[in-house]
């Protein structure tokens, strides 16, 4: 029994012996991974700002074939220093190197961008290291906050609509300031009223044959409606009210979907006058919309406002002014036909009552760029201490490319920025 273990103990020492000469095969070190497709994007984060200088030099790498060229070591450190217009052929692909340099303790996050690049659909902007390829140009839309809240009401005849009075909403922002703006704009009802008693909880009297709108802005926080009385109630000048029951009480919850019914009675306690409501389904709220929209030849932009996210109302249409600009309908896809041009899409969004509003969206499909983005949240290390007790600059380099797919036509940048 001795021996045989002793024997298994050798035979074992053997196995490891060898295994240790035995080179390996494959290895879990995780390496990096390139992406591909038609958008180039980096972990945008909140990031810390360099405290340190940074500086930025660009080469231009020779290439063969199309190909970046290396020497016989390896390296590919030939090429000029890029300044001024710089182009790159038809049918070519140019290689560049960016070091980007950091004299700061701290590590800076830089952007790099090309100023005024040709606006081409055959161009393809990519970076071999970090490794992202293949970064088409992209199309570009600004979200506007427009936050409009369409405001309802109806007035008693007998009550408030006294000959020449005129009806205003006085409204706080969340600045704390007050504002006033007179009530003008309103819908006429059909022969038998229909097309506003459709919308109430209650037919509240033959008599009321119009529904009258204003828009306030979204940083309002409350309102309440007030009536001069032919002059002798409201003052404007400094939103006044002489006489109580020429007002209402404040109302603090603001939506397009509440219609309000102004009695012009007072109540028994604080003399402001009463009101009623009634439900509005399709009552208008414009809350964002593209303001502008920048869209490369080919390209598309998708602009359409979303019932409910967007906007509040009964439907959304479009139309366009001006050549080059296409808009689909169904799908809210913009497309540019041409190199340079602009147009504008009128957005109409419309009630249940048959009222409207609209807003604009600015189109432009520029002949040059003014900024395209290589790369993005670039991470430059700060100084560091060497071996030898010596301050070493922090460096990261990007090695990019241009790919110009056109049969005939060159394609350039003015120059290459950064921000950080």
């Amino acid at each position: 029994m001795k021996t045989s273990k002793m024997l298994f103990a050798a035979v074992l020492a053997l196995v490891l012996l060898i295994a240790s000469f035995v080179p390996a095969t494959f290895s879990w070190y995780d390496h990096n991974g390139s992406q591909t497709g038609d958008s180039m994007s980096y972990s945008r984060q909140q990031l810390p700002v360099s405290a340190g200088e940074v500086s930025v030099v660009t080469k231009k790498y020779r290439t063969e074939n199309n190909k970046l060229w290396y020497d016989t070591k390896g390296n590919k450190e030939y090429g000029d220093s890029v300044s001024g217009t710089t182009s790159v052929a038809a049918k070519g692909v140019q290689y560049f190197g960016t070091t980007i340099t950091n004299t700061g303790a701290a590590p800076a996050y830089v952007n790099l961008y090309l100023k005024n690049f040709t606006n081409s659909p055959n161009v393809k902007i990519g970076t071999l290291q970090p490794s992202l390829t293949d970064k088409g140009l992209s199309s570009s839309v600004h979200l506007k906050n427009e936050n409009k809240v369409r405001i309802y009401c109806q007035f008693d005849a007998n009550n408030w609509n006294a000959d020449g009075a005129k009806w205003y909403i006085v409204y706080k922002t969340k600045d704390g300031q007050t504002n006033n703006a007179q009530i003008t704009n309103h819908i006429t009802a059909g022969a038998d009223g229909s097309a506003l008693k459709a919308t109430q909880t209650k037919i509240l009297g033959e008599n009321i044959e119009s529904t009258y709108y204003i828009d306030l802005p979204g940083n309002a926080t409350e309102f309440y409606f007030a009536t001069d009385g032919n002059n002798s109630g409201f003052d404007t000048s400094n939103n006044t009210v002489t006489q109580p029951w020429y007002r209402t009480k404040t109302i603090t919850n603001i939506h397009a979907e509440t219609g309000y019914y102004l009695t012009g009675v007072a109540d028994d306690t604080t003399w402001n006058a009463q009101y009623g409501t009634f439900n509005i389904p399709g009552g208008i709220s414009v809350k964002t919309y593209f303001d502008t929209a920048t869209i490369n030849k080919n390209q598309h932009a998708y602009v359409t406002l979303n019932k409910g996210t967007n906007y509040t109302g009964e439907s959304a249409s479009y139309n366009v002014t001006g050549n080059n600009i296409t808009v689909n309908e169904n799908t809210g896809y913009v497309t540019t036909t041409n190199y340079s041009g602009s147009a504008t899409i009128t957005t109409t969004i419309k009630g249940s009552l048959g009222d409207e509003t609209t807003v604009t969206t600015a189109v432009s499909n520029p002949g040059t760029l003014a900024g395209v983005p290589v790369a993005l949240n670039v991470e430059v290390p700060g100084q560091s201490t060497n071996d030898d007790g010596e301050t070493v600059n922090g460096t990261a380099e990007i090695v990019w490319y241009i790919d110009n797919s056109a049969s005939s036509s060159d394609v350039s940048f003015t120059g290459i920025y950064y921000t950080k």
